[in-house]
């Protein structure tokens, strides 16, 4: 993939260098980080993706046609939910966090395109 296909499926990372003014920057950053992250071949994305998968079957508590945020996002959100919660997130918790916080509040830059 290239780095403008990887932002199109992001909520609120445009490529720039920071996060604009009144961009929720922790969210920008988890973006971010995946977009490099995977453009470096890191394998972090892929581990936590693999754990969430593993343990909670991600891919069918949240599938990507639900909502247009690529399962590697999530899965990276659940584990900053994790770190930031300090305990456990179940899959019920994650589900209405991450809908609650992060897909009620924007759309993808490619669900943006689309819509025009």
């Amino acid at each position: 993939m290239i780095r403008e296909d990887l932002i199109l499926d992001c909520r609120y990372y445009n490529g720039e260098e920071s996060p604009p003014e009144g961009i929720d920057s922790l969210m920008w950053g988890y973006e971010e980080a995946w977009v490099r992250m995977i453009l470096e071949n890191n394998p972090i994305p892929n581990k936590c993706l693999d754990y969430y998968t593993k343990t909670y079957d991600l891919p069918s508590i949240l599938p990507y046609e639900e909502d247009g945020t690529p399962v590697g996002i999530k899965a990276i959100l659940w584990n900053r939910l994790d770190h930031w919660s300090y305990y456990p997130a179940d899959a019920e918790q994650f589900k209405k966090w991450y809908l609650e916080n992060y897909v009620a509040k924007t759309k993808t830059h490619r669900q943006l395109l689309n819509n025009k």
